[in-house]
């Protein structure tokens, strides 16, 4: 990231006469601006920040914020024209039909498998669906007696994992009422009436019986790196990681999340962060924001920061270059994040369900229980019953 803004700084921001300094704030900004909002102290609000997707919502109501969408509807100093996002990238940071921050810093939830442990098993492919996934597991499971040495498959489901299993299905799935939240308040969720928790669950449950799958990531990036597991699902953001745990020598390859059904096409939602921009009453300031904001979603930006980190381009325009085109072909892992991203179905989205911490301790609890025994269907209603109730009482305070 200092790499990339020292760049803008010798390149674009020369140009404009403009300085960037980079100040680290932690990772959970959106709740270091929602202090700052709720003390009223708008003084110390940044120019630009980066946030996570599910923060949108709240930093939308933000006085200060300036929108993508309002100042692309300016048309003044246009350097990364919006047409070079891609559109599902741009939905992701989508609320209220208003493009609220221009993506920045993006994956793509992928499998990983471990090329040898398949050659040695003779499977050819990895999974496309979780019923192969099933049929691997069982092959690539080694045991002595009872005790595991290494595991088919290794994934803790939490909200991030399940809702790119259920987002895929068909076409794509909402996860909740008005779009997963995207058109208006989220109240409930709708997996359980449409019937795709339950169609994921039936699945998962063969996952669960082969005894070869690992519920709970202790250090997934080094049990995956150390080969104590033949599969994992991770996001397209640890193959960086990954590289830099074995040197590079551990011969593995990525491929698509295994789908719920063989008929399900929406693709993954895009997960990672995208940055925002306030008006600290200066338009100086204000349009060296916008310039800068607009750099970070560029062709530039994007290469140097996906190269250097793992994180997967949303500027469409750069995927037709040869530098990047080079990067990929020397880079065989990404290539599916590559794709990933790029063939996703817009629709296809994390729910801005405004109780995502909550959430998320609901699935993942749930998720847990069921693979350590739990039944089904006390598995589905327990996840449910417990999010409706938790979206009931953030719409009884906020309305």
């Amino acid at each position: 990231l200092e790499e990339t803004v020292q760049n803008f700084n010798d390149t674009v921001g020369k140009e404009y006469g403009i300085v960037v300094t980079p100040s680290f704030q932690g990772t959970n900004t959106a709740e270091k601006l929602k202090t700052l909002a709720q003390a009223g102290d708008w003084g110390n609000f940044p120019d630009v920040c980066q946030v996570a997707s599910a923060g949108i919502p709240v930093i939308s109501g933000y006085d200060l914020l300036v929108t993508p969408e309002e100042m692309y509807a300016a048309g003044e100093n246009i350097i990364t024209p919006r047409e070079d996002i891609l559109a599902n990238a741009q939905r992701t940071f989508t609320y209220m039909d208003e493009l609220c921050a221009l993506p920045f810093s993006n994956s793509a939830i992928l499998l990983y498998y471990n090329k040898d442990m398949f050659e040695a098993a003779g499977i050819e492919n990895p999974p496309a669906t979780i019923a192969e996934m099933v049929e691997d597991i069982e092959k690539l499971t080694v045991k002595n007696g009872e005790e595991v040495e290494t595991y088919g498959l290794e994934v803790q489901v939490k909200r991030y994992q399940l809702l790119n299993f259920l987002g895929a299905m068909g076409e794509y799935n909402f996860l909740g009422d008005n779009e997963g939240g995207r058109t208006g308040l989220m109240t409930k969720t709708t997996i359980g009436e449409d019937g795709s928790l339950m169609a994921f669950l039936d699945e998962w449950e063969k996952v669960i019986a082969t005894g070869g799958y690992k519920p709970i990531e202790d250090n997934i990036n080094e049990e995956f790196a150390m080969e104590m597991t033949a599969m994992a699902i991770m996001s397209s953001a640890r193959i960086a990681k990954v590289d830099e745990l074995t040197g590079g020598a551990l011969n593995y390859g990525t491929a698509q999340l295994p789908t719920v059904s063989a008929d399900d096409k929406g693709g993954i939602a895009v997960g990672g962060s995208g940055v925002v921009m306030f008006d600290k009453d200066d338009e100086l300031r204000k349009t060296a924001a916008w310039i800068f904001q607009q750099y970070l979603a560029g062709e530039d930006a994007q290469y140097t920061f996906c190269t250097g980190s793992g994180y997967i381009p949303i500027n469409s325009k750069l995927y037709d270059s040869e530098r990047m085109q080079t990067f990929l072909s020397e880079n065989e892992p990404m290539q599916a994040a590559a794709e990933a991203m790029q063939n996703a179905n817009p629709n296809v989205q994390e729910p801005f369900d405004m109780v995502t911490g909550e959430i998320n301790t609901i699935i993942d609890t749930e998720m847990v229980n069921f693979a350590n025994g739990q039944d089904k269907q006390t598995t589905h209603d327990n996840i449910v019953n417990q999010i409706n109730a938790k979206l009931a009482e953030y719409v009884s305070v906020n309305g």
